[in-house]
C-alpha cells in the first residue's frame, strides 16, 4: 500500500511524506504506483522551479517534501497534490492511503 501521511497548521499544509508500493499491478505496469509517481515528480519539479524555501527528500521508495517557505504559490501546490493523491484514494483506497498526522 502506498501510504501519503501530511502535516498541516491551521491555513496551510507543511509536510508530505509519500511511500510504499500499492501493488495493484505487477512491478513495472502498476497504474496507481505510476499515477502517484507522476504526481510527485511533477510536485518535486515544480518546486524546484520555484526555488523557495522546500526540503525535498527521496529514496528508492519514499519522497519526503517540506515547506519552510510560507509562499502562497507552495501553498496551493500542496492542496493541488493532496486533492489529486485524495482523488486516487477514492476509487482505489485499498491501495493507497491519504492520512494527517
Amino acid at each position: 500500500m502506498i501510504k501519503a501521511v501530511f502535516q498541516a497548521n491551521e491555513d496551510r499544509y507543511t509536510s508530505l511524506d509519500v511511500s510504499g508500493h500499492a501493488e495493484y499491478g505487477e512491478y513495472g505496469k502498476d497504474l496507481i504506483c505510476a499515477s502517484v509517481s507522476s504526481i510527485m515528480f511533477g510536485f518535486m519539479n515544480a518546486l524546484d522551479a520555484l526555488e523557495e524555501d522546500v526540503k525535498i527528500a527521496q529514496s528508492e521508495n519514499r519522497i519526503t517534501i517540506v515547506d519552510h517557505s510560507g509562499s502562497d504559490v507552495v501553498k496551493d501546490y500542496f492542496e493541488l497534490v493532496i486533492m489529486q493523491l485524495k482523488t486516487i484514494e477514492a476509487s482505489y483506497g485499498d491501495f493507497i492511503r491519504v492520512e494527517r498526522k
